[in-house]
């Protein structure tokens, strides 16, 4: 019994792969554009994904499911808007503690806010069969 996860989440923390728990036990690491098969201990196993502290929705998964992971769009939104501020900060700010403790700030609370959200999205890819 085994099920397929592929890793499409753009290039949100591709620097580093995603630990991959099914029934909350950790088993390997999947990187950007990964596509592997997983064993299922027992049917229905449940799967979930985190990174550095972000994590995914759970999701229960059986045989030959084929499940997709993706970045949230609130993830997305989140992270965009952090990097425009940090970039209007660098280039506006001119007094060095000033714009330290701006970043400092927006750091801290970016990155709690996506601690407390799900980061990544697992869904269900239904295969589309051709009719004959």
């Amino acid at each position: 019994m085994s099920f397929k996860l592929t890793r499409k989440t753009s290039w949100f923390g591709s620097a580093t792969g995603m630990e991959v728990y099914i029934n909350d036990e950790e088993v390997e690491k999947i990187y950007r554009l990964d596509e592997k098969t997983y064993e299922l201990p027992k049917e229905p196993s449940t799967l979930k994904v985190s990174q550095q502290g972000m994590k995914s929705n759970e999701l229960k998964v059986y045989h030959n499911d084929n499940i997709k992971l993706t970045t949230s769009k609130k993830y997305t939104r989140i992270f965009t808007t952090f990097f425009i501020l940090l970039m209007a900060v660098i280039f506006f700010v001119d007094d060095f503690l000033t714009s330290t403790a701006i970043i400092v700030f927006l750091s801290i609370a970016v990155f709690y806010y996506l601690s407390k959200i799900d980061a990544f999205v697992l869904e269900l890819v239904m295969d589309k069969k051709e009719d004959g």
